[in-house]
């Protein structure tokens, strides 16, 4: 039944409200519009067919007598194009929607060899006639490829694109009942090309539906000529006369020319509207657009990726032709932002599809590749290391061979979320389909796979010389076909999705291309149908059951986008919104019924439902009904003029400083992997280190950075105001060989005057060698330092971190310094150290008391570490940060300290520990702890039942040691390297094993034996970044930090109330560069802000409202107070990049007031480093506890002030200040809010 649901909608601010009235309209089973009055605009609905009782599986394959499809792409090896079943021609595409305007959802299929065909719905849900004759359509003896129902003339029927191979694509125009005129050629749209696939958008908002049109490659039916098909023209090289189509000269690094195989160029056709004689017609504007390039096309996507309101182009490439993200410039030209805007890409991008898939109302994108899923698959295909590892290491973006989940943060700046998801491998996927399939709110996803052949094996590979003519079908013809099963994945919330192919029966094995997706029995979910190579195209019956609520919505636009393409719909139901975009030519050559399904749960009514027009009209409708098929027409009033959206305001923005750009970290290339080739990764990257401290005494806080080797440390000096000045002393410069990594000043003499260590770390020189020596530079008190080598023991460790504490109450500054590698000899454990100051007089002194702590000085690969009173007895404990372990606990016990681990309750938890900050986050009064770790978005997934390993012992028989990683796939353990990596470190295994495929059938044990047992075995059962939450006697209960900060590993970790609302907040530095090539770059994280809630939790905010955004590998975070406003600044050391500085906004919220606690020590100690610091106050919920730390985070030494929030405190409100000092004593300093700071002495 029908309802008018508003007597005229029209264009306002705010949006409108229109109430659903009560009088209902029967007009029978045909979803048409209520009114023919001319410019009214309407909203009519028609009640969904009742959906069926549950089944066994959510999806039901119909038999081809059930559906009455008997369509087949067979491999016809003796057609004369078989040449180009070598790729994504293979396979015809599938459109879905009303052909002949009977309100039911029809299909037309494209092929190859065999001719199109039109299925026509007949009155019998999930039954179709063939009526290709009928309709006057046929492929006119065309290789098909992608079609695209689209309603082209706007005259309100459904029009068919279709590209075809080498001859000119079809434009087959409706009568409005089925019958179908070719007219391509008068619409400019006779293409002849390698044309894959069509997608319409009203890309420059003119009304009317523009067309990019993908194209591929083509396949020379001879193969390779005998001659090289070039020629030296005017001393130039050039492709010979009727070779162009197929190859290109390119110049390649350091000036060299070579021709390849080459794609075609992708071509943007604009609608220019009709004609004098009322013909519309398109013009290729692709030069001019800024279209350009020869590549390999698999998918074409419109998606507004910055959230402009413009639609933006991702092209996904196949090879190594990079993807392209057009971005829409608002004046009729793109860019392509792909290198600025993506942090990586598929190598080999095939299908691609978006929807909001992790709940933010931001439209994200899936883009598949060919990873395998198992074991076996991944190792047979990975080809020789050797052959690729040039290109994993150049590529701009890099390429690497899984899918990527591009998860849109509302910044510009794409995150990849697929690991996360466990979306990254998928098998040899074509296309992917996301839809909410069970209806139960949360998008899904569906990949189809298999392939004519397997053209990948890594035992069976070709030279180019192999194909001088013939064609590489010619020699994979005889090879049998590579089927696979097709995969689903549940989406379960929080980016968490689930393996549900087989419970769903959507698990075919085949080899199956193209895939859409319709509600073809009018239901209100969406069926599926897929295309499949030597088999008939299947349609897959919902069976989600009638207790899912549900509502579809379709759109009428203006006549030149009568489908509303572009549209963004959001629907509101239950508290819950959800969003979707109306484009259905997405996936793999395949076009989607033109409508979107909406789960409600359990609800009958809805909220609202807004539409956001392509053009910019914007509608709200109120108070509907589940169960419905609403029809929504755009306004026809004037659209609003497009116009950039304004920025919304953030709390920290970039602080534009040219002296504080100039703060910059170098590297210089070291290649780690010639040494120890079987590295997970390279330990010549894991700096830079930054301290902060008063260096001169003018009572602002100076910088240090640490250097890479062949670059010393910059010293810069602060003015008072924020502007920093960069020194480089002789004695920094004498020491530049050496690589830096942790630093901090203290007044190691107790003269007065801020001291510097710095730790030599990394593996640029051999163990043992004199450049390995840490360093201490003795402070002038004017910022003029002087090294003293004669104060340290002489001791050559790698180190990473050094952190301060007077853990024996002496009064001045001792070190813990942890030793981070065994140079050459990765994962012996390197000696950490314990030095005792036992300076006298000036003359500075450290002795190394390492062996009076039992386990201290074999901790492990030490990361970081931090003294903090764990168990809050006033003696400062050490905590330690290891790879490949736990965080170790050394628990003071008046002066000595003893390892208490197991006690403590973290013994269990092995993990990649990088940072770890301190804070009282439960309002409990005792200090709790966020440690960073390298999070959950890479390939490695660790548990406690299957833990990642690493073993290292003499596997080859040659006395020397090589490191093996392995992995469990079900009880079954495997070594995570391939067999190029491994046989190219271990000749031996290819001389015993022969080929890819014996090595990928090999367990652990088959490979390893019994060399495995005498070997050092090292595991990791935990990778997430946790909090660990104190029961105030260092007894911890763990909790992992939420999904933002599991996206890329973190390293720097600081925790400090930010917003001044009395809890403590959380910012974390991520990503990093030096995995081993097969890896790649850690590069999807920016940085995260986590605000806090109390109680131990913390809440995201996104880089869209926190302004936070470091793209680059962070190490170090700290905060420093540059211009002495009251509000500290946030300072992210980069690797290999200047350093980053963010600054709190004015236009951000500080009616929150916070409150600055200085303590003032005694020389030896001059910031009080260990006293804890208590802050109460009636304006806040709960107390408040932090401590001071002379080096916390990873490599981090924020300056010794601490911040806290007292809300939206009046100036009289009163603060109590606790310390207890270093020495045990206690003092309370009693303030009012208004004052803002307070600087306190120990007594």
């Amino acid at each position: 039944m029908w309802s008018i649901l508003s007597p005229k909608i029209t264009l306002v601010s705010p949006i409108p409200s229109f109430p659903a009235p009560s009088s209902l309209l029967l007009l029978g089973a045909v979803l048409i519009s209520a009114s023919s009055l001319p410019g009214e605009e309407v909203s009519t609905s028609l009640p969904l067919q009742n959906a069926g009782s549950a089944a066994k599986t959510l999806f039901t394959a119909l038999s081809p007598q059930e559906s009455g499809i008997d369509f087949i792409n067979p491999i016809d090896t003796t057609h004369p194009l078989k040449q180009i079943y070598l790729g994504a021609f293979a396979c015809g595409g599938i459109g879905v929607g009303d052909l002949n305007g009977d309100g039911r959802q029809d299909l037309f299929l494209t092929g190859g060899s065999p001719e199109n065909r039109i299925y026509l719905q007949t009155g019998e849900p999930l039954r179709f006639v063939d009526a290709t004759r009928q309709s006057g359509l046929s492929a006119m003896g065309a290789w098909s490829a992608g079609p695209t129902i689209v309603d082209i003339d706007g005259d309100g029927d459904l029009d068919i694109h279709v590209c075809n191979y080498d001859t000119p694509n079809h434009l087959w125009i409706n009568d409005g009942t089925g019958k179908f005129t070719e007219r391509a050629k008068a619409f400019g749209l006779a293409i002849s090309d390698a044309s894959l696939m069509a997608t319409f958008c009203d890309y420059d908002l003119d009304g009317d539906l523009d067309c990019f049109l993908l194209t591929r490659d083509f396949k020379r039916a001879g193969g390779r000529p005998s001659e090289h098909p070039v020629e030296l023209v005017d001393n130039k090289w050039k492709i010979k006369a009727g070779f162009e189509k197929y190859y290109e000269i390119v110049t390649r690094a350091g000036g060299k020319q070579v021709y390849i195989n080459a794609g075609r160029q992708d071509l943007l056709l604009r609608n220019d509207g009709p004609d004098a004689g009322g013909q519309i017609r398109f013009k290729d504007v692709s030069a001019s657009a800024g279209i350009s390039g020869r590549d390999r096309g698999n998918s074409v996507t419109w998606w507004d990726f910055d959230n402009d309101g413009l639609p933006d182009i991702y092209v996904g490439n196949d090879f190594k032709d990079a993807d392209r993200l057009y971005r829409n410039n608002g004046n009729g030209t793109f860019t392509d932002v792909i290198r600025q805007a993506a942090p990586h890409t598929p190598w080999f991008s095939m299908g691609a599809d978006l929807a909001d898939l992790d709940g933010d109302g931001r439209t994200d994108l899936l883009v598949a590749d060919m990873a395998g899923t198992n074991h076996y698959r991944s190792k047979t295909t990975m080809g020789e290391i050797t052959s690729i590892r040039p290109f994993l290491l150049s590529a701009v973006p890099r390429q690497y061979m899984h899918n990527v989940l591009y998860l849109n943060n509302g910044v510009g700046k794409l995150a990849d979320g697929a690991f996360q998801a466990g979306l990254a491998n998928s098998d040899w996927t074509w296309a992917v389909k996301l839809q909410d399939f069970d209806l139960d709110g949360h998008v899904d996803a569906y990949f189809t796979n298999g392939v004519s052949r397997s053209f990948n094996n890594s035992d069976d590979q070709r030279s180019v010389s192999d194909y001088i003519g013939r064609t590489e079908w010619d020699y994979y013809e005889s090879h049998p076909p590579r089927k696979e099963a097709n995969l689903a994945f549940a989406n379960r919330g929080n980016l968490n999705f689930e393996n549900v192919s087989k419970s769903w029966g959507l698990d075919h094995l085949g080899m199956s291309y193209s895939a859409a997706t319709g509600d073809l029995d009018g239901d209100g979910d969406a069926e599926l149908i897929v295309a499949s190579l030597d088999e008939q195209v299947r349609v897959y019956r919902n069976n989600t059951p009638a207790s899912s609520r549900r509502v579809s919505i379709r759109l009428e636009g203006a006549a030149g986008n009568r489908l509303g393409l572009g549209a963004n719909v959001w629907v509101q139901s239950g508290g819950r919104l959800q969003r979707r975009v109306l484009q259905p030519a997405t996936g793999f050559l395949s076009c989607n019924q033109p409508a979107l399904h909406f789960s409600l749960g359990s609800e009958t009514k809805i909220e609202h439902i807004t539409v956001k027009w392509q053009r910019g009209h914007l509608q709200r409708l109120e108070n509907l009904s589940a169960g419905q098929t609403y029809l929504i027409k755009e306004p026809s009033t004037a659209p609003p003029k497009w116009a950039r959206p304004a920025r919304k305001p953030t709390r920290y923005a970039p602080v534009a400083s040219p002296s504080l750009r100039s703060i910059a970290h170098r590297e210089t290339p070291h290649d780690d992997f010639a040494t120890q080739p079987l590295l997970p990764y390279k330990h010549s990257q894991l700096g830079p280190g930054m301290a902060w401290g008063d260096l001169d005494g003018d009572g602002d806080a100076d910088c240090y950075l640490s250097g890479g080797a062949g670059h010393p440390g910059i010293l810069s000096m602060n003015d008072g105001n924020g502007l920093l000045r960069n020194t480089i002393g002789t004695e920094f410069a004498r020491h530049a060989k050496r690589e830096d990594l942790g630093a901090i000043f203290f007044d190691a003499n107790s003269d007065g005057g801020n001291d510097l260590y710095v730790v030599s770390g990394g593996v640029e020189s051999p163990a043992g060698s004199p450049q390995l020596q840490d360093r201490l530079y003795l402070n002038d008190g004017k910022g003029q330092f002087t090294h003293a080598p004669g104060a340290l023991p002489d001791l050559r460790d790698s180190g990473s971190c050094v952190v301060g504490a007077d853990y024996d109450r002496d009064g001045d500054i001792d070190l813990f310094v942890g030793g981070r590698v065994v140079p050459g000899a990765y994962p012996v454990t390197p000696q950490s150290r314990l030095l005792r100051n036992d300076s006298k007089g000036l003359l500075p002194k450290f002795s190394d008391q390492t062996a009076s702590v039992d386990g201290l000085g074999q901790a492990g690969l030490v990361s970081s570490a931090l003294w903090s009173d764990a168990n809050g007895d006033g003696w400062i404990d050490l905590l330690v940060c290891c790879e490949w372990g736990p965080v170790k606990v050394f628990l003071n016990r008046k002066g000595k300290l003893i390892e208490s681990t197991a006690e403590s309750g973290l013994a269990t938890y092995l993990g990649w520990w990088k940072g770890i900050a301190s804070s009282d986050l439960d309002g409990d009064g005792d200090l709790d702890y966020v440690v960073t770790n390298q999070g959950t978005n890479t390939p490695y997934k660790a548990s406690k039942e299957k833990p990642e390993l690493l073993f290292y012992g003499d596997f080859d028989g040659t006395g020397r040691k090589r490191i093996v990683e392995a992995k469990f796939e079900g009880k079954t353990c495997y070594p995570r390297r391939g067999f190029s990596c491994s046989s190219g470190a271990m000749p031996a295994l290819r001389t015993r094993l022969k080929t890819f495929e014996n090595f990928a059938r090999s367990t652990l044990g088959d490979l390893y034996g019994d060399v495995l047992s005498g070997s050092l075995r090292l595991e990791a059962n935990t990778l997430e970044s946790c909090i660990f939450i104190n029961n105030g006697k260092a007894r911890f209960s763990v909790t992992k930090l939420p999904r933002a900060a599991q996206f890329s590993p973190a390293q720097g970790v600081l925790l400090s109330d930010l917003d001044g609302d009395g809890l403590t907040d959380c910012i974390l530095a991520q990503n990093f560069f030096g995995a081993q090539p097969e890896i790649g770059l850690l590069d999807s994280g920016l940085g995260v802000f986590l605000h806090g809630r109390g109680a131990g939790r913390f809440l995201a905010t996104g880089p869209d409202r926190s302004g936070i955004r470091v793209a680059g590998a962070a190490t170090a975070l700290t905060t420093a107070d540059l211009n002495l406003d009251g509000r500290p600044e946030l300072a992210f050391a980069v690797n290999n990049s200047p350093a980053m500085f963010f600054s709190e906004l004015p236009v951000s919220d500080q009616s929150n007031k916070l409150f600055e606690v200085r303590l003032r020590g005694k020389p030896g100690n001059l910031v009080s480093v260990g006293a804890r610091i208590t802050l109460s106050s009636p304006a806040t919920s709960q107390t408040q506890t932090s401590e001071i730390t002379a080096g916390s985070g990873y490599l981090s030494q924020s300056e010794a002030a601490r911040w806290f929030g007292l809300g939206p405190a009046p100036p009289e409100s009163p603060v109590s200040v606790i310390v207890r000092w270093p020495d045990g004593s206690s003092t309370t300093t009693r303030a009012l809010a208004g004052i803002g700071k307070v600087v306190i002495e120990q007594p």
